[in-house]
Order: C-alpha cells, then sequence, then structure tokens
C-alpha cells in the first residue's frame, strides 16, 4: 500500500543508508498551502525525511523540512526541486535544485520558465543540513545558460555517484539542448569533480540523448554485473516527460530505463562514450514513476519503490510505493515482481 505522509503531497524521491536503516528524502509541498490544488506544489516544494521501519515509513520531523527555500536575494529563494545524497568520509553530501524567483524567465518550447540550477548541503546525521559556503553565494554546478549547447532552463535533478574506477564524482543532470525538435531531444548532461565541491566548468557532457522524449527526468544510473560475472552494463532509469502542446507518445507516469552493450573493461569506456543498446528505450513500470532502486550494484533481487502520477481521472496522486523486486535478464532486460524471488 502506497505511503503518504500526512496532509501532504509526495511526488520526487532519493535514498541515502546510514548503516543499516534506510533513509527516504522526497518533494513535498502542504496540502492546504497549496489550497488542495496539487499543481501548485512545484512552487511552494521542500524536503521531507522518511526511515524504513519494520512498520513501514515513519516520517521524521514532520513540520520541520529537510530542507527550504531561502528568503531574500539568494539563488534558491523559489522552492527545493529534486536531488540525491552521497556519502564521503563520514559525511553525507545532498545535491538539489533549485530556482530565484527574480531570474528571468526562458523561452522553451514547452512553455517560459525560470532557469533551474543545483546547490548542495551536508550533513553528519542526515537529520540536520547545512548548505556549503560555496553554494550559499551561487550554485555549485550552475545551469550553463542560453548561450550553451542547453536551452538554459532545463537543468535539475543531479544524481551524483563516484565511479569505483577513476576515483572521480559524477553528477547526472535532466537538461534539453537549445536546438531540438520540440517534441523529443531530452538529454542527461553529467558535469565532474574531485572533491564534491569544485566542479568542472563547462562545457558539460552528455551521457544520453532521447528521440522519444522531450525530456528525462529523476535519472538513476548504476553499474551492474552480467548474470554470469563476465561484463558490466551500465543502466540509466527515468521518467519521461513531453510537452502538453505535443501527442502524448507513451502513458503518462511510467518508468522508462536503457543499458549499455556488454562491457569487459570498464577502464576504457567513458562516460559519454557509453555504447547504448540500439533500441528504444523500455518501460520498466507501468503504474510507478521517476522509479528508484535500492541497492541495484550489489542486490541479486533489489527493491523497485516509485509513485502514482495520476489516478484514472487525471488527478494527482503522489506517495511511495510499496516495493517490487527486480530481475535482470542475460540480455540486459529488467522484470518486476510484487514478490521477491527465492
Amino acid at each position: 500500500m502506497t505511503w503518504y505522509p500526512r496532509n501532504k503531497y509526495c511526488w520526487d524521491f532519493w535514498f541515502a543508508w546510514e548503516g543499516q536503516t534506510l533513509h527516504v528524502f522526497y518533494l513535498q509541498a502542504s496540502q492546504l498551502m497549496c489550497a488542495y490544488n496539487a499543481e501548485r506544489r512545484h512552487g511552494l516544494a521542500s524536503v521531507g525525511h522518511a526511515v524504513l521501519t519494520d512498520f513501514g515509513w515513519k516520517e521524521i520531523d514532520s513540520d520541520k523540512p529537510v530542507l527550504e527555500k531561502r528568503e531574500g536575494d539568494f539563488w534558491d529563494n523559489l522552492a527545493i526541486w529534486t536531488g540525491s545524497i552521497i556519502q564521503e568520509d563520514n559525511l553525507y553530501y545532498l545535491f538539489y535544485t533549485a530556482r530565484r524567483r527574480e531570474d528571468l524567465l526562458v523561452e522553451t518550447p514547452h512553455e517560459r520558465r525560470l532557469p533551474q540550477n543545483i546547490g548542495v548541503a551536508t550533513s553528519k546525521d542526515l537529520r540536520n543540513w547545512t548548505r556549503t559556503p560555496a553554494t550559499l553565494k551561487k550554485p555549485v554546478i550552475p545551469n550553463p545558460g542560453i548561450k550553451s549547447e542547453f536551452d538554459g532552463s532545463n537543468w535539475r535533478d543531479p544524481h551524483v555517484i563516484k565511479d569505483d574506477i577513476d576515483g572521480k564524482y559524477y553528477a547526472f543532470i535532466c537538461a534539453r539542448p537549445r536546438e531540438s525538435a520540440a517534441d523529443v531531444g531530452g538529454v542527461i548532461a553529467f558535469a565532474t569533480s574531485s572533491n564534491l565541491s569544485d566542479w568542472q566548468d563547462e562545457p558539460y557532457k552528455i551521457l544520453y540523448q532521447s528521440d522519444q522524449f522531450y525530456l528525462m527526468e529523476v535519472p538513476q544510473v548504476f553499474w551492474r554485473k552480467t548474470n554470469d560475472g563476465k561484463y558490466w552494463r551500465f543502466y540509466l532509469l527515468f521518467g519521461p516527460h513531453w510537452s502538453p502542446f505535443f501527442i502524448s507518445k507513451v502513458p503518462i507516469g511510467v518508468t522508462y530505463y536503457v543499458c549499455s552493450q556488454p562491457i569487459e573493461d570498464r577502464s576504457k569506456v567513458s562516460y559519454d562514450r557509453i555504447p547504448w543498446e540500439n533500441e528504444p528505450a523500455n518501460i520498466l513500470c507501468k503504474n510507478f514513476y521517476v522509479g528508484k532502486f535500492v541497492n541495484p550494484e550489489t542486490e541479486t533481487y533489489p527493491a523497485f519503490f516509485g509513485f502514482r502520477k495520476q489516478d484514472e481521472g487525471g488527478h494527482f496522486v503522489g506517495g511511495i510505493s510499496d516495493p517490487q523486486w527486480a530481475t535482470f535478464a542475460d540480455d540486459g532486460t529488467i522484470s518486476l515482481s510484487d514478490f521477491k524471488p527465492n
């Protein structure tokens, strides 16, 4: 049964481990502050927090967001959007998306939008978070702007990993090319860092570009050994998004994935040269949006969670689903089951 924090809309989420305890962080907005109109949640979003117990998810400090907008003339003074958490040297880093209310709107095929930027906060206990000194002044991974190859607006949902081979950190980011068809072309770009604090200046590189979707939202990436243990595959999960002004090409509220061809030596493959399987993206789950796995690199059958984007009447639902369990086939495809295989 889907879990909902009380009196709140809840949608995009990401995980972190504290020892053996699984934490979830999610976008939330007060239903009352939204006047019970879920479409208003985007401008009122902050970050909520819960832990998984034997009895299900338990919300932490329900009246105190983990992270929320700053009041005043700051780059992140209009809502907090999706991010991810990575741990390094007993410190947790929460990368997040935000906007500045006073920025000029950017024209896109979808709408006129404020530019999105990326900052970071840190914590020793996953409960008390402080923005880094650099983020207090400006974004740590700034939007490259309309003079770049990207559209100057979409620059969000950072998913940060550490690469085991080169030791660098990679932030995978939802974006769109400036020169692209109006209903396709979304990309997952990436930036690199050696220390989680100092990130490369542009130009940023591209992991994957879609010929199916206007945008790919809330990415998750991971490396996984093939079942015979001889090769690696690289996976990308995402939620598809398209402009409402064009005919929908896929069902609303589903999760997709793509995977690489088998790779024998990871050290010889850079992220902008991943040899993707030559096929359209695959639907992983038809019922839940922007789903994520827990420990997909190491678990034989990793758990998968998502949220319902809308009901049969087109109304927003949200929440966090019960887990499903994934099986990875020899050809790289993934299937989900309501019961964990033995």
